[in-house]
């Protein structure tokens, strides 16, 4: 009972310091924490920004019209090859741009530019590329690749010749195909995947990578993509302005 007394007094005491601090100014109030700092007492409150996963499901939304969007500028900005976001005009007010709504791209596990397993390589190669370009020659290499103990790995900075089993019984000596070109999913599934070439790397242990050799050129490429995609489902939006 007394310490339910003691919190209530303390409570009181708050309130009545809290009481003398508060500023009106217009039709807003200001709580001043302290003379340099004044909080308004009942900011103008921002819904949490929409979370998506696809282009398709962002044009539908801008489209239906739900919670206004036609009624100010938009600018919707190209992030980079997963990673889309929908702005608001500036609030000049609070100095912040307010994030309408985020969409985020579902991609497969690629283990670029790491070590992986024969089976792992090859289960990576069928479920995570596009099978066109070099898939099937890189994965007909890898999938014939043994290396065994006291196996050579003739390597000459830019090609490695191993062993390879050429019959059901047979070795022959053959040499990774390098570079190679290759399509990964590595942006928005709605939109083509840009081809990049790719450096195929065996260790001693017969493990076998593939590093990225495009110097990132296909990210700029998969940004156009998504960027021409939109243009094109939301020509009719004057609204919206869409960057790259």
């Amino acid at each position: 009972m007394a310490e339910n007394i003691k919190e209530a007094l303390e409570y009181s005491v708050e309130l009545a310091e809290r009481a003398g601090k508060v500023i009106q100014v217009g039709d807003k109030q200001y709580y001043n924490a302290n003379q340099f700092d004044l909080l308004e007492v009942n900011p103008r409150k921002i819904a949490p920004k929409l979370q998506l996963c696809t282009l398709d499901s962002l044009i539908d939304y801008l489209k239906s019209d739900n919670d206004a969007i036609s009624a100010s500028k938009k600018i919707i900005v190209v992030e980079s090859p997963k990673d889309v976001t929908v702005y608001d005009q500036v609030d000049w007010e609070y100095g912040r741009r307010p994030q309408l709504v985020s969409v985020v791209a579902y991609s497969p596990d690629i283990r670029l530019n790491q070590w992986n397993s024969q089976e792992q390589f090859n289960i990576m190669l069928q479920s995570a590329f596009i099978d066109e370009d070099d898939r099937q020659v890189v994965l007909e290499f890898a999938s014939a690749l043994k290396v065994e103990n006291g196996a050579d790995i003739v390597d000459n900075g830019i090609n490695q010749t191993t062993t390879v089993k050429s019959g059901v019984a047979s070795l022959a000596k053959a040499t990774a195909p390098n570079p190679v070109t290759l399509r990964p999913y590595r942006t928005f599934t709605e939109v083509a995947q840009p081809s990049s070439q790719f450096v195929l790397r065996i260790n001693k242990d017969a493990e076998l990578a593939l590093f990225e050799a495009d110097g990132g050129k296909w990210k700029l490429e998969a940004i156009k993509n998504i960027a021409d995609y939109l243009k094109a489902g939301l020509e009719d939006q004057d609204n919206i302005t869409i960057l790259a």
